[in-house]
């Protein structure tokens, strides 16, 4: 265990036995590209809850997937609050960034809850692209995906007023959650494991304004945060609310 950062190596899964495979970079290939690009990954690391992943101006040295458990993006401000940008599921690649050769971060990571991430050298993930055409592609839309999310969260942000962020907030991982079972199709409950004051760093809210909110969306019968479990009732109002179409839910995982 090292002590100082909260994580500890442990023995890592064969990548073709990945159970979150389905989601994650090396879903296109085929079992033998797969044990080449496994090749490539340096550690299988386990965290605990609130560790540090990686901080805000720090190297570019590893880049990852996250294997189990939830943890979040963010930027610290000057003022000491912060911006949480993206929270992370199972399956998620993160850690890339343009200047992945040279660069420093631009953002921190951080477990939220115990997780445990893949952990691939930046070096590594380069070599790859270089020399496999599928892995590439798979991370070219991955990044894309990223950007049309990132630029959600600009109209969220901009546009939505509070109820309708949070609104769609939970819409979002909601479905995200969803996608990841078997047989999503009638599920009305996720495990949620977000405070409120995450959820107002998410939205740009204070947590008073959070705690009405979804006292708010609960009245209306709209949703029900409670113990750790999200229940939406209806899927369709609530898109309705955060003003968004429930189409772009249903294609596909958000990563």
């Amino acid at each position: 265990m090292n002590e100082h950062s909260g994580f500890e190596v442990a023995p890592p899964l064969h990548c073709a036995d990945c159970p979150v495979r389905r989601l994650a970079l090396f879903q296109p290939l085929n079992p033998e590209e797969v044990s080449i690009a496994e090749a490539f990954r340096t550690e299988f690391r386990r965290l605990k809850p609130g560790s540090a992943i990686f901080r805000q101006g720090e190297d570019i040295k590893e880049v990852y997937t996250l294997h189990e458990g939830w943890a979040y993006l963010y930027q610290n401000l000057v003022d000491g609050g912060r911006q949480i940008l993206r929270l992370l599921l199972p399956g998620d690649f993160f850690g890339f960034q343009a200047d992945i050769g040279d660069g420093v971060r631009i953002h921190s990571a951080q477990a939220l809850t115990a997780a445990a991430l893949c952990v691939f050298p930046s070096a590594n993930i380069l070599t790859m692209v270089r020399n496999h055409v599928d892995l590439g592609i798979r991370l070219i839309w991955m990044t894309a995906h990223d950007e049309a999310v990132a630029y959600e969260q600009v109209v969220s942000l901009g546009r939505r007023t509070a109820r309708e962020r949070v609104a769609y907030l939970l819409l979002d991982l909601f479905h995200r959650l969803r996608l990841r079972q078997r047989n999503p199709e009638g599920i009305q409950a996720v495990d949620l494991p977000l405070t409120q004051e995450l959820i107002a760093d998410v939205c740009g809210l204070t947590q008073i304004h959070v705690n009405r909110t979804l006292k708010s969306l609960r009245n209306d019968k709209l949703l029900e945060l409670k113990g750790g479990r999200l229940y939406v009732p209806d899927v369709d109002l609530l898109a309705c609310e955060a003003k968004h179409s429930y189409n772009i839910f249903t294609k596909r995982p958000m990563l």
